[in-house]
């Protein structure tokens, strides 16, 4: 029989009983040939496409199956790893007296409970999922000070739109047994013996004890503090002080913000200090006796200190974005004795003067004697932007700072109508306030930091008083041992300063080769230029070192001086910078080498542990 054609492009060979179609290329690659010419292979063919059409069918479900749901993504479940001081590795691989030490320090530490870390998340399972809670979760852990390589991560998403979280910590050493002892470049020394512990039990809690002497008097003291009262949101705090001169009592109870989106914040203050006070004098005054001399010149006065505040504060903002506002206002009744009982007093020169002219009207000692009720209103204002950063503040580990400017102010009316006797009764108006910016800059970070206070009114009771600190902090190299450039310089300045609220140069501020408070004065400027290099090992496992080279300069005076360039004080050094690597305070130590390039140019041997500089 003769082939029947079917149409153009189609025809039916009837010898063979099979079909072909030129225009299915699409499914030639399922075809062979022996197909083609075959009808049983025709249903091979089409099981082979029911069973491809089957595989995608249920690769479509599977994908639908595990994809997440279109809703809000929330939060699942959360796990909490909590690691010792040192890992198993690190003392198996150490042998001899490390290795006793590394097991000694985790044996006798007690690891921070859960539920300590559990209660300052800001986030909890079955809400819905925000990744700005977990890292401002991540900076509040860090800022506990008994934790550190602190992380929040999400780790799993599961099949219903659930992230799982996982917060690590690692424990460091709370307890402190510390003992401090410097000497100044004039003999004057101060020691102290501490023991105190910032997570007894695990429980986030610090007590600590200690006793000492200072530059003025030698003493005892005991604190405690607890974060969550009986796992309330608030705060306590507690310290005593006996010392050979008086006494320290402070008592605190406040619910600070936990986070940034928190409604509200409270404070109150008790305290009741007595103890003596330098007050500084100037050369040129009526106690002075010698216009050129640039060191200070002070009497110790007993100072009686008392009172209470009481301070709230709410949201004003968004909760969880846009610049944070708070406003509130509080109230803050004072009373600041100084007693002037004997006919003489000693000078820190080695000479004895009357000081009854202080208690004369028109002078800052006399304003400044008896009660202060101050009604304030009260601002503050942060972003929300923050870096991270490390080698600023602390020798290492990773440190946390708002990259937006931050303020506090505090204003209010403190006049004799609402029963102040200070200031000999006037109407007056206090201000306080403090400002901080970071901003990243040429490969670090420049910071601009500011504090002021003041009076309004009459002469005789007015003052104002501020103090501007600038600097930039760069690390070049490896992360764990990098140069370190600080550059810092700060300028002070007031005008009808009470004698014990002198801006200060010395020790405590800045000046390796001066007493604490070498110079005094309400004008002060200083600045300080330092190289570093940070090592990258750590030693016995407890602390990282590095070397520093540096310059600093500065003065202090009182406008009277009439100080001029000559004053400057100039010095250069080296010295050593430690950091502890497992340990609650990684604050920065310097022991230097310092040469006073004014004077004989003897070295001066100094250890410090806090400032910028």
């Amino acid at each position: 029989m003769k082939n029947t054609k079917f149409n153009k492009y189609n025809k039916i060979d009837r010898s063979k009983g099979s079909y072909e179609s030129k225009s299915s290329g699409l499914l030639d690659p399922f075809l062979t040939a022996k197909t083609r010419q075959s009808g049983t292979h025709d249903r091979r063919y089409v099981g082979l496409l029911l069973t491809f059409l089957m595989v995608m069918a249920a690769t479509s479900r599977a994908e639908a199956q595990t994809a997440p749901s279109s809703g809000p993504l929330v939060v699942g479940e959360i796990e909490i790893v909590a690691a010792d001081i040192y890992s198993e590795n690190e003392v198996k691989n150490t042998n001899g007296g490390l290795r006793f030490l590394r097991r000694s320090m985790n044996g006798l530490h007690v690891n921070t409970r859960h539920y300590v870390l559990r209660r300052e998340l800001l986030f909890e399972s079955g809400e819905v999922f925000d990744p700005d809670k977990l890292a401002e979760t991540e900076r509040n852990l860090r800022a506990l000070g008994y934790v550190n390589n602190v992380r929040v991560t999400a780790v799993d998403t599961t099949s219903d739109g659930r992230v799982n979280i996982r917060v690590t910590t690692r424990e460091t050493w709370t307890l402190r047994t510390s003992f401090s002892f410097s000497i100044a470049s004039g003999d004057n020394q101060r020691w102290s013996l501490q023991l105190s512990d910032r997570n007894f039990l695990g429980r986030g809690v610090t007590l600590g004890a200690g006793l000492g002497q200072d530059e003025n008097a030698s003493y005892w003291n005991a604190w405690y503090r607890q974060r969550r009262l009986f796992g309330t949101g608030l705060h306590l705090g507690i310290d005593y002080s006996n010392r050979q001169d008086g006494y320290v009592r402070q008592l605190f109870v406040g619910r600070p913000f936990y986070s940034q989106g928190d409604a509200w914040t409270m404070d109150i203050r008790f305290w009741d200090n007595l103890a003596d006070k330098r007050y500084y004098l100037s050369n040129v005054g009526p106690a002075g006796d010698d216009p050129t001399r640039t060191a200070s010149l002070y009497a110790l006065l007993p100072f009686h200190d008392s009172g209470v505040s009481a301070g709230f504060q709410w949201r004003l903002s968004n909760s969880d974005e846009g610049r944070i506002w708070r406003l509130g206002g509080g109230v803050s009744v004072r009373r600041t004795v100084f007693d002037l009982y004997e006919p003489e007093y000693l000078l820190s020169d080695g000479r004895t003067e009357d000081l009854s002219w202080l208690a004369e009207p028109g002078q800052p000692f006399a304003r400044d004697q008896g009660t202060t009720v101050f009604p304030y209103v009260w601002l503050r204002s942060l972003g929300r932007a923050w870096a991270k950063g490390r080698f600023i503040l602390q020798y290492g580990p990773v440190e946390d700072f708002s990259t937006d400017i931050e303020f506090d102010l505090k204003a209010g009316p403190a006049g004799g109508n609402l029963g102040s006797t200070a200031s000999y009764g006037e109407s007056r108006f206090h201000a306080e306030g403090a400002f901080t910016k970071w901003t990243p800059m040429v490969g670090g970070h420049l910071l601009l930091r500011g504090v002021g206070a003041g009076d309004t009114g009459s002469r005789e009771v007015r003052y104002y008083t501020y103090d501007i600190l600038t600097g930039w902090i760069a690390t070049a190299g490896h992360q764990n041992s990098p140069w370190i450039t600080r550059i810092f310089a700060e300028y002070g300045q007031g005008d009808n300063l009470l004698g014990s609220r002198a801006l200060l140069l010395g020790l405590d501020r800045g000046m390796r080769t001066l007493e604490f408070d070498g110079m005094a004065g309400d004008h002060m400027t200083r600045w300080n230029v330092e190289q570093g290099k940070a090592m990258p090992w750590e030693l016995a496992g407890l602390f990282r070192m590095g070397f520093a080279g540096f310059y600093s300069g500065g003065m202090a005076w009182w406008k009277d001086e009439d100080r001029d360039k000559s004053g400057i004080r100039h010095e250069a050094g080296f010295g050593l910078r430690f950091g502890p690597t497992r340990s609650a305070n990684s604050q920065i130590a310097r022991v230097d080498l310092a040469w006073d390039l004014n004077g004989d140019g003897s070295p001066v041997i100094t250890a410090i542990s806090r400032g910028y500089f």
